[in-house]
């Protein structure tokens, strides 16, 4: 009888593969097509590449711990793996967040240059990254050694 694990390894990895091959697939108009590099696309470009970003490590972790669960027993290796996992999977929601931030500024300050300049683009995208590689330092703290004792 075949288990439930192996039907859903090949379907887990091919979802990640289509994932990520469209994302690439939407990216080449937007990077290689002049009249698409305005500020919008900007912030696009930015999304696919922290989809692109999550989806590379979490397929490499899946494929990792399913093929080679032996390679993945030692703290460091576990410790990297909690770090860049939350780092990784936060750039998509906070991506969402700062494109959320960008249509509130445009909105609201519609007269103001400013707001409308790749300078703000390229501020809102570093800062982005950063908060994401911020936020996920309390993942360092949180890895305590358990010990286990004898007594019953």
């Amino acid at each position: 009888m075949v288990s439930l694990t192996t039907i859903l390894i090949p379907i887990q990895i091919t979802f990640f593969v289509i994932t990520i091959l469209l994302a690439i697939i939407y990216l080449i108009p937007i990077l290689l097509i002049r009249r698409f590099h305005n500020v919008n696309n900007i912030f696009t470009v930015n999304l696919c590449v922290a989809s692109i970003c999550c989806d590379i490590y979490w397929l490499s972790n899946f494929i990792n711990s399913n093929f080679f669960p032996q390679n993945s027993n030692d703290a460091a290796s576990c410790f990297a793996q909690n770090y860049f996992a939350m780092v990784f999977t936060m750039q998509v929601p906070l991506a969402l967040i700062e494109i959320a931030i960008h249509r509130l500024s445009s909105v609201v300050y519609h007269r103001k240059p400013f707001f409308k300049k790749k300078r703000w683009v390229i501020i809102c995208i570093l800062c982005q990254w950063i908060a994401g590689v911020i936020l996920s330092l309390p993942e360092i703290s949180s890895i305590n050694s358990v010990r286990f004792s004898d007594h019953n």
